[in-house]
C-alpha cells in the first residue's frame, strides 16, 4: 500500500465516521439523510483493508472501530425509531 493509498483511506475512514455524526445528528432531530452509496463506500473500503498487509491493518484498526461504534449506534437509533412506527403500521392494518 503506498503512502497515497494509506493517506486517502484514511480519509475516506474520517468522511464516512462524519457521516454518521450527521447522520445520527439529523435522525435525533427527526429527519433522514439520503444513505445511498453509502454500503458501496463501506464495502470498498472494507475490501481495501482487507487486502492491506498486516501493518497497514494495524492503523486502521483504532478508526475503523471507531466507525463500527458509529455504525452500530445508527443502527440502534434506526430499530429503535422503526419500532416507534410498527404499532402504527400494525394498528392501520388491522382496520
Amino acid at each position: 500500500m503506498t503512502a497515497e493509498t494509506l493517506a486517502s483511506t484514511m480519509d475516506e475512514i474520517t468522511a464516512l465516521k462524519e457521516f454518521f455524526y450527521q447522520a445520527q445528528n439529523k435522525l435525533d432531530q427527526g429527519e433522514m439523510m439520503d444513505m445511498n452509496g453509502v454500503d458501496v463506500r463501506i464495502a470498498t473500503l472494507c475490501q481495501i483493508v482487507k487486502e492491506a498487509d498486516p501493518t497497514h491493518q494495524q492503523i486502521f484498526l483504532p478508526e475503523l472501530a471507531s466507525l463500527i461504534d458509529l455504525l452500530n449506534a445508527y443502527e440502534k437509533a434506526l430499530r429503535k425509531l422503526n419500532a416507534t412506527f410498527e404499532p402504527t403500521a400494525l394498528a392501520d392494518d388491522q382496520r
